[in-house]
């Protein structure tokens, strides 16, 4: 087997195993939160792309305008979002996140990573040091394969950091 294959093979390995893990504590907390998978997946979309108008929520979901709208109504009413015009177009609604709905995603994220703090444990200082430069890299590639998809994506960091 060339390197080449065993690099890839490994690569998937993690992806499936850190993937397996987080989406654990994931879907445990959104249960606890009570939103459905509709609602956290509008949360997290305004949250990396800011405020957008119904249509291309409706969009991203795969569902109609009437669906997204009823959803949204669900967040307003909860306080995640707010509704507001375009300044651009009087007749477009963007949807916005509110502080709260802010606060609903980064603690849903740090109950999806809290598991690396425990992985971290794993590791000696120097096992650490000899690895930061090649997850830096793979961070970096990462988002460089992010922003071809999704120039507008932003995923932001600050939450990941404190954690």
């Amino acid at each position: 087997m060339s390197s080449e294959d065993q690099f890839l093979i490994i690569l998937r390995e993690w992806v499936e195993r850190s993937t397996h893990r987080s989406m654990h504590a994931f879907i445990r907390h959104n249960r606890e939160s009570e939103l459905s998978f509709s609602q956290v997946n509008t949360l997290f979309r305004l949250y990396h792309h800011g405020p957008s108008p119904v249509n291309d929520l409706a969009d991203h979901l795969g569902i109609t305008t009437a669906a997204v709208s009823q959803l949204l109504n669900q967040l307003l009413d909860s306080g995640y979002i707010r509704r507001s015009t375009s300044a651009t177009d009087r007749r477009v609604k963007l949807i916005a996140l509110t502080p709260q709905g802010a606060s609903a995603v980064e603690t849903s994220m740090q109950a999806r990573h809290a598991w690396t703090s425990e992985l971290a444990l794993q590791f000696s200082t120097s096992e650490k040091e000899q690895m930061l430069p090649c997850l830096e890299m793979l961070n970096n590639r990462t988002k460089e394969l992010l922003l071809k998809i999704d120039p507008r994506c932003e995923h932001k960091t600050s939450v990941l950091e404190n954690n």
